[in-house]
């Protein structure tokens, strides 16, 4: 029929198989490595920027004490994810310029922490470093409030300067404050006691002495009285434990030591080029010092560490053969004396109490 138009419509289909549904899966480990690969789970670890690798699509970081030679190299990515599949490498090209081995003695000075607003650097909460002492390039830090913000869903906001003065970004969490957290329990430390392998029960072990001479604070520097009775010589297991004011005794902490029973007041060190040495007394005290004896004069150097490897005494002897090494305003503790004659060093402790 004239004016007429015909038309024809096709309908295309496919066939899919439904096989169930997509597991959440999430990033479980990363790796990295510099030209060649190592194989699957070799290379050196990637770390997570918000500290922990959970999620399927993750930001992470590398980082390395030591880079390759100065010149081009391929850095190589690759992941693990929680059905521990690794997936493919990813790379790029990287040049390493001449003097970027070489890392900035860099340190962490001050810590802040505020919630939800932020108030402008250096105007926030102050954080503590967990060891003391800001003094590291990484620093474990915690952070104490008489109060927390009102029960909800808060954002924490922490951040942290270096030596150059420089604030770093801020680092948020969201955290939620329960209802009743915001007031703390008044928890003292009362008593503690410590003995060896065998546990006597509680109540029942050697005392232990606060270090500042009263147990009152929640967190307490205790220091041991008498040898825990019997004493065998050899490795033995040392445990501690302690109760608050509420008079409940908490876990034990135990510790592997060796017992030597000879100690009579002195340690002697093994020979430093042929000539022995005596330290003592030892354990002392600080007002009191201790002595180092040599079976025939010597010229030596002397230094007394902290636990952290600083040095706090650093003194020089010609032609002695007993010598006076002070140790005022230490605090108690164990401290790594070393006694250097030539180009050797040997090193003992001295307990300070």
């Amino acid at each position: 029929m004239p004016g007429t138009m015909h038309l024809k419509v096709i309908l295309f289909t496919t066939c899919l198989l439904v096989t169930g549904s997509l597991s959440a899966q999430g990033i479980i480990a990363g790796e990295y490595y510099w030209d060649n690969d190592p194989g699957t789970g070799n290379g050196s670890p990637i770390v997570a920027v918000d500290g922990t690798l959970g999620q399927a699509l993750e930001q992470v970081l590398a980082e390395t004490s030591a880079l390759p030679a100065p010149g081009t190299h391929i850095l190589f990515l690759r992941v693990r994810d929680d059905n521990n599949q690794w997936g493919p490498a990813f790379h790029t090209v990287i040049e390493v310029l001449s003097g970027s081995l070489l890392v900035p003695d860099i340190q962490v000075s001050q810590g802040e922490f505020f919630w939800d607003s932020d108030p402008g650097q250096g105007s926030g909460s102050t954080l503590l470093a967990f060891d003391g002492n800001y003094d590291s390039a990484l620093e474990a830090i915690h952070l104490e409030t008489t109060s927390l913000p009102s029960p909800g869903t808060h954002t924490l906001g922490l951040r942290v300067r270096d030596v150059n003065g420089n604030w770093g970004p801020v680092f948020r969490v969201v955290t939620e404050v329960l209802p009743g957290s915001v007031s703390f329990p008044d928890i003292h430390v009362s008593a503690a006691e410590y003995w060896a392998d065998s546990d006597p029960g509680e109540g029942a072990a050697m005392p232990m002495l606060a270090a500042d001479g009263n147990f009152d604070s929640a967190v307490e520097a205790v220091k041991g009285g008498n040898i825990p009775v019997p004493v065998f010589s050899g490795t033995q297991v040392l445990w501690m434990r302690a109760q608050d004011d509420d008079g409940g005794w908490g876990p034990p902490f135990g510790v592997v030591v060796n017992i030597d029973t000879t100690i009579t007041g002195t340690v002697a060190i093994p020979e430093l080029n042929g000539n022995a040495i005596r330290i003592g007394p030892n354990p002392t005290t600080a007002a009191q010092g201790f002595d180092i004896r040599f079976n025939d004069p010597a010229s030596f150097q002397v230094r007394v560490l902290d636990v952290r490897g600083r040095v706090l005494v650093d003194r020089t002897f010609n032609g002695a053969s007993t010598v006076h090494v002070p140790l005022d305003g230490l605090a108690s503790g164990t401290y790594p004396v070393g006694i250097r004659i030539g180009e050797q060093w040997t090193w003992s402790p001295v307990v300070v109490h």
